[in-house]
């Protein structure tokens, strides 16, 4: 197994809007809102009057990573709960290439609204089953047979702490990468210690760096060195990514794409980034992978546009 990823799993619904004001509710671009049912119905109903569905996805940010990594050939599985309803299979579906067996079940499934208003997003999100992980003796058997372990993020704190145990049972050639997000970023270096310590790669992305370090890209990824990565990347959109080590700082520029839907680009990029480090590319062209693997992604709502193998091809001769 290459890689096995672990974190929340989602129907993701698309709406296009006109802006992020949505029931009198003003979303801030690139955030992501945790919801109860009642607030996440509210939010659909004012969407069917005033968005446009674009359609739907599977979702989830370690969820999105995996996929993409199995669409590139990589052999992938996944650890999550979804939902013992319609929702949870069709997540299921939406994982093809990856191996879902693992994935447990339990109640309703997780959603996300993901609001689409010209370049900018916003996700609110409804955890629902994802809150409920845990992890069997069978699992860490799983993990350990893997070259990396990819985890994502959970709305609970239980969730978290299941991580962090998990982590304690990792053998020492299993590479750890990590994507904190909005959410755990929120939580701070503290918090996260006992992940942080045995990351691999981090990935974040500036707003991410700022709520997690209180600085920006470059000086934040020098200050997270210290809680245990080796590897920090931290993607800036339009202007593209910065990769920080002990002894290395590499700006990558952004590739010009036509930018639909911006959701899950970040996913795609650690994608990227992962499919060159187990392959033993440098780290420069581990980035521009993962560069060109986003711009390639945000060119198509939704899954759509994650690329295949084809995009390896390219780098073939620098791997």
């Amino acid at each position: 197994m290459d890689v096995v990823g672990i974190g929340a799993l989602n129907v993701d619904l698309l709406y296009e809007v006109s802006s992020l004001c949505v029931g009198g509710v003003e979303l801030a671009a690139g955030s992501k809102t945790y919801g109860s049912e009642a607030v996440f119905e509210h939010m659909v109903q004012e969407l069917r009057r005033t968005g446009r569905l674009m359609g739907q996805s599977g979702g989830g940010s370690a969820a999105n990573t995996t996929y993409a990594l199995a669409k590139l050939g990589y052999r992938t599985a996944f650890l999550g709960v979804v939902g013992s309803d319609e929702e949870g299979k069709f997540i299921l579906q939406s994982m093809s290439g990856v191996d879902v067996s693992r994935v447990k079940k339990h109640k309703h499934s997780g959603k996300c609204i993901s609001l689409l208003a010209h370049q900018d997003r916003s996700l609110i999100v409804l955890p629902n089953a994802n809150d409920f992980f845990s992890f069997t003796e069978e699992d860490i058997e799983l993990l350990n047979s893997s070259k990396f372990v990819h985890f994502g993020s959970f709305s609970a704190d239980s969730a978290l702490a299941s991580q962090k145990r998990l982590v304690e049972y990792l053998d020492e050639r299993v590479y750890l990468s990590f994507t904190p997000g909005e959410q755990y970023a929120q939580r701070g270096v503290g918090q996260l210690a006992p992940i942080l310590e045995r990351t691999r790669i981090l990935f974040l992305n500036e707003r991410e760096m700022k709520l997690m370090t209180g600085r920006g890209p470059v000086e934040g990824a020098r200050s997270l060195l210290e809680s245990g990565p080796h590897v920090v990347v931290c993607t800036m959109g339009a202007e593209g990514s910065v990769i920080v080590t002990r002894n290395t700082e590499l700006i990558i520029p952004a590739k010009r794409s036509m930018v639909i839907d911006v959701t899950g680009a970040g996913d795609v990029y650690a994608a990227g980034f992962l499919a060159g480090y187990i392959d033993g590319a440098s780290l420069e062209t581990c980035g521009q992978i993962a560069s060109a693997a986003s711009a390639l992604s945000i060119a198509s709502y939704g899954r759509e546009g994650y690329p295949d193998e084809r995009l390896l091809h390219m780098f073939a001769r620098e791997m």
